[in-house]
């Protein structure tokens, strides 16, 4: 669920109803000693989103972690039930709801990879495009930019599109826009060709699950305009069956740093609509690399830190509406930051 295996972790699952369906997962460092005020944070993390929650604790030393007895005290004092803690090191889980219960258990195997309920898990990766890596790096590495040749490639596509040498797919068209006039307008030829473009992504991450170089790089382009970046945010939030999630991590691979900031900032709210918050906050984190003062990922990390619900990003996302406009609303390719579709200021 995390897309990797942590170490040296704290993971607190959220659970609610009768089913005990699985909410938001919430992954922090081990820290060396007690931390009371971020066990308190995980603690109104839970009162938002669990009827109640198993604690887990990824470690390699033998002392029991004191931030464990931190967040079970927290929880406690805000009625928060815990259905279990746990603390796994060396291959073998142990129950710890105490830490006389975590001394006197005699501990069981993890399950590997040929368990019944791992195999389902990867299965259901896979459909999403998505597989658990070893670690958090290798998951920073899964979205990271293009060297030696790979980076040469893209700088030459990079430039073809800028210059408006886009893949040559014709774009869709719209009876009624084309109509209405609308397609004279360079910021709708803008748009449709993006909307070809992505399309052609979908269906190469369905024949052979990666995106091909000109495809990705004019995307990048493309969505360096935030109107247009904002008709992908609208998108990839709301459809929820469309292949989203591979495609935009594919195309974050084929784009330089310098470019890469509009598409990983669409790529971190993608992934926190999936429920991937350690996707979300690395996209975030190489959005910001580039760009410090980004404006989308600063209202990302809000998001992520004020524990807002995943499905709420669709409704923010899509306050607006390219079919609502008339023509002489659709952008023009100007650099002004003010989003089409209207992510609040508030404070979150």
């Amino acid at each position: 669920m995390l897309g990797f295996h942590p170490t040296n972790s704290l993971v607190l699952m959220c659970l609610s109803g009768g089913r005990r369906r699985v909410g938001p997962v919430a992954r922090v460092d081990l820290p060396a000693g007690h931390d009371r005020p971020l066990a308190q944070h995980l603690t109104l993390h839970a009162l938002r989103h669990a009827d109640e929650v198993v604690v887990i604790c990824y470690q390699t030393s033998r002392r029991r972690p004191p931030l464990l007895d931190d967040l079970l005290r927290e929880l406690a004092r805000a009625g928060v039930d815990v259905m279990d803690a746990m603390v796994v090191r060396d291959g073998t889980a142990r129950h710890a709801l105490t830490a006389e219960i975590e001394r006197s258990h005699p501990g069981f195997p993890v399950p590997q990879s040929d368990d019944p309920q791992v195999r389902h898990l990867t299965a259901a990766g896979a459909l999403a495009g998505r597989s658990v890596l070893a670690d958090r790096e290798q998951l920073r590495k899964s979205i990271a930019g293009p060297t030696g040749e790979r980076l040469r490639a893209a700088e030459w596509h990079i430039n073809e599109a800028a210059s408006g040498r886009l893949p040559s797919d014709d774009p869709p068209q719209d009876n009624a826009r084309t109509q209405s006039g609308a397609t004279s307008h360079p910021g709708f030829q803008r748009f449709q060709a993006l909307e070809a473009l992505v399309e052609q992504a979908f269906a190469q991450i369905r024949r052979c699950g990666q995106v091909e170089v000109d495809q990705a790089t004019a995307i990048g382009v493309l969505v360096s305009d935030v109107p247009l970046r904002d008709w992908v945010l609208a998108r990839a939030v709301a459809e929820m069956k469309e292949p989203w999630l591979p495609t935009l991590i594919s195309c974050a691979t084929w784009l330089p740093d310098a470019l890469a900031a509009p598409l990983c900032s669409v790529l971190a709210a993608t992934a926190y609509r999936h429920g991937d918050g350690a996707l979300a906050q690395l996209a975030v984190d190489r959005c910001l690399i580039s760009e410090p003062r980004h404006q989308l990922a600063h209202l990302m990390l809000a998001v992520m830190s004020t524990g807002m619900r995943p499905e709420e990003l669709e409704r923010i996302a899509t306050d607006g509406s390219y079919d609502d406009c008339e023509p002489n609303d659709w952008p023009d390719g100007s650099d002004d930051e003010d989003e089409f579709f209207g992510w609040p200021d508030a404070e979150l």
